[in-house]
Order: C-alpha cells, then sequence, then structure tokens
C-alpha cells in the first residue's frame, strides 16, 4: 500500500503531534489510513441556517409577488418597473446564494463558501435592505413581514459564514503544511 505514515523518530512527529492538539484532533479522531484525520469542518450552524431559509424561500417569494401584484397598478411610474427587477434579481440570488451555500459548507469548499459570502454581502443584503426601508414603494405589511425574516436569515448566514470560512481555511492550510513540512512522512 502506499499511505502516509509518520516517522515516529523524527522532530516533525512531535510538530503534528502539536498541530493536532492545537486544532482538537485527539488520536482516537485519527484514522489509521489518514493521519491528518477525517474532521469534519463543516458549519452546522450555517447548514441549519442555510436549510430553514430553503424552505422559506418559496413563502418569501409568493408573498413578494403576491405583495407586487396588489400594489403594482398603485406604485409611482418608476417603482412600476424597479420593484419587480428587484424581485427577480433577489430571486436570482436567493438561488445562487443557497446552492453556493449548500456546495461550499458540505463540500467544505472555500471558494464556493467564499462566492456564497459575497453574493450574500453585496447583493442579496443591499436588495433585502432596499426593498424593507424603501418608503416610496408603498410596503405591505405582508411584505415588510417576509422580508424582516429574510434579513434575519441573511445576517445570521453572513455572520455563520464568516467564522466558517475562517475555520475551513484554517484547517485546509494546517494539513496542507502538515503535508509539506520536510521530514514528517515517509512512504511505505
Amino acid at each position: 500500500s502506499s499511505g502516509i505514515t509518520a516517522d515516529t523518530g523524527s522532530e516533525g512527529y512531535n510538530i503534528v503531534k502539536s498541530v493536532q492538539t492545537r486544532l482538537g484532533i485527539s488520536s482516537s479522531n485519527v484514522r489509521s489510513d489518514n493521519f491528518l484525520g477525517s474532521e469534519i469542518v463543516s458549519s452546522l450552524p450555517l447548514q441549519m441556517s442555510l436549510f430553514y431559509n430553503l424552505y422559506f424561500s418559496p413563502i418569501w417569494f409568493s408573498a413578494s409577488l403576491i405583495s407586487l401584484i396588489l400594489k403594482h397598478s398603485s406604485l409611482p411610474e418608476t417603482y412600476q418597473f424597479v420593484t419587480p427587477t428587484v424581485l427577480v434579481i433577489m430571486t436570482i440570488c436567493e438561488v445562487i446564494r443557497l446552492y453556493f451555500g449548500y456546495l461550499g459548507n458540505l463540500q467544505e469548499r472555500v471558494p464556493e463558501l467564499a462566492a456564497f459570502w459575497m453574493v450574500t454581502i453585496l447583493l442579496q443584503l443591499p436588495l433585502c435592505l432596499l426593498s424593507l426601508l424603501n418608503n416610496d414603494a408603498n410596503i405591505l405589511p405582508m411584505e415588510v413581514s417576509v422580508h424582516v425574516i429574510l434579513l434575519v436569515f441573511v445576517l445570521v448566514e453572513l455572520v455563520v459564514s464568516t467564522s466558517a470560512i475562517r475555520h475551513m481555511t484554517s484547517v485546509q492550510e494546517t494539513k496542507f503544511n502538515l503535508l509539506h513540512i520536510p521530514g514528517n512522512y515517509k512512504e511505505q
């Protein structure tokens, strides 16, 4: 077999043990066929938030669409174009956001999680605030309620994904460094 094992007689092994201790990887968590362990670094709070957001999104879209239909004729001419456009862009962003969030978190991929974070902070958060705080758009109470819930999801996911990205990059950086320290490993 071409597995990688630690050279227990070297100083590198002590470095690996200290890094494992720092990361909270005990020897019982380390599988014999994978010296670096199989620690799961996906964020459970982020996954829970994404899960509930996924089920809330159709309710948000339906309520926003019904509100738009009810108030469209009473909107000023500019808002008759802007409001549906914002709803379409928010819907597209929400689909992209949830896809990247699920993919990045469950498969522990930093680029997808970073894409989720960027779509959230650069597009979804400002559009959600615009939809919620723009008084000229004749915001209905039903619209306010679903936008407040969406805003809470967006803010929670933003905070939790920031810490998830930091933790995931730290673990991946440590694994990379451990594999590339000369003298730590020898081929069987």
